[in-house]
């Protein structure tokens, strides 16, 4: 398996707005084209900060479903609500 986690930020005032539209459109694009979980968490310590996970088969279908031409809308959709986005990549080993 391999997971991928993003942190970013989401101004308060359009969280309600963000998890709408993830529920509705990016949680259900991602896990109907290769990703088999997609789960999204909001920090205790800070309510604007937010831990994204994606969780894949392997190294290919992470490739293969984020370079899908039909995910650049989806990415749009996020890019538009988060800020102060890092991405890390982790291959399960146990």
């Amino acid at each position: 398996m391999i997971k991928v986690v993003f942190t970013y930020e989401v101004p308060g005032e359009k969280h309600d707005e963000y998890l709408k539209i993830t529920r509705d459109a990016i949680k259900p694009f991602w896990e109907s084209h290769g990703c088999e979980a997609y789960t999204v968490w909001l920090s205790l310590e800070g309510s604007t900060k937010f831990v994204k996970e994606m969780l894949f088969k392997d190294e290919a279908a992470m490739e293969a479903s984020m370079k899908q031409a039909e995910a650049e809308p989806i990415k749009k959709l996020f890019l538009g609500f988060a800020t102060g986005i890092t991405r890390a990549t982790y291959r399960q080993t146990v």
